[in-house]
Order: C-alpha cells, then sequence, then structure tokens
C-alpha cells in the first residue's frame, strides 16, 4: 500500500475544519481605531484561489471604515452584536443597512461602504470574492505574515 498526503509540506491548500480558536489566534489586521479583522482564508496563507474569510471585531466606538469596492463582492453575517453600513451608489444616493445576530448582508461590488457605530461590541464573518490573485498588497507586511503561517509557520 501506498501511502500520501493530501498537501505537500509548502502548502495549506487541503480540505480541512478551522475551529473558532484558530480564527481568533490569527494575526489581527486593524483597519480603523476599533475596528479590525483576522483573515483565515486568504491567498497568502491557504492558496485559495477565489475568495477570502475573515471575522471583523468592532468595539462599541469605533472609527468609521470606508472602502470603495469596484472589483468583488463580499458579504457579512452577524455573529453577535449589530453591523451598521452606509451604502452609496454611484450617483450619490445612501441607503444604511443594519443587521443583528443571525442576519446576513449581501454587499455586491460597485458601491462605497462604511462601516458605522453601533454603540454594542460587534463580531461579523466576512467573505469576498473573486480575490486578487496578487494578494493582499494594501497591506504588505500583513500579507507576509500570513504567509509565514502555512503549515503552522514552520
Amino acid at each position: 500500500m501506498t501511502s500520501y498526503s493530501l498537501y505537500d509540506d509548502s502548502s495549506m491548500r487541503y480540505p480541512r475544519v478551522i475551529n473558532p480558536e484558530e480564527i481568533h489566534a490569527m494575526p489581527r489586521l486593524p483597519f480603523a481605531k476599533g475596528i479590525g479583522t483576522n483573515i483565515f482564508v486568504s491567498q497568502e496563507r491557504d492558496d485559495a484561489r477565489h475568495f477570502r474569510h475573515g471575522y471583523c471585531y468592532q468595539e462599541p466606538d469605533h472609527d468609521d471604515y470606508h472602502w470603495d469596492q469596484a472589483n468583488f463582492d463580499e458579504s457579512h453575517y452577524c455573529l453577535e452584536g449589530k453591523i451598521r453600513l452606509k451604502v452609496e451608489d454611484a450617483e450619490g444616493r445612501v441607503v444604511y443597512l443594519e443587521a443583528g445576530a443571525g442576519e446576513h448582508i449581501y454587499l455586491p461590488g460597485g458601491y462605497k461602504y462604511t462601516l458605522e457605530a453601533t454603540g454594542v461590541k460587534t463580531v461579523f464573518f466576512w467573505t469576498s470574492g473573486p480575490s486578487p490573485r496578487y494578494g493582499l498588497v494594501e497591506a504588505p507586511e500583513f500579507s507576509e505574515e500570513l504567509k509565514s503561517l502555512r503549515n503552522g509557520g514552520k
């Protein structure tokens, strides 16, 4: 009988369970004062081809975090607390979306988004795709930190 591994020593691209302890232990990328994310599935760490996954952690009084989402879709699933988003379209029209624990928000590309404080501690799961093949160029040090975590940082 031939023995083999589902993965090689330089990749984490294999089927596996990722538990909450592993997610919470990941390095945190700050977005704004009081907002950060743990990206636990990525091109850098997992050689993910099409999307990224992370948890976003928000303090009750965090600073606003704004981004223009031109070329990818995203979703937010509220695990605890409340997500509040200001959404602006290309014509400058604005709507506000709020989601509580157990609710989901879909954020298509082509809009401007701002996470606003809600007065409560919030944690949500987010996913985005398609992820660019060039990785997290906006945060090169964080990108390198994720790469170092392949096979447990070995």
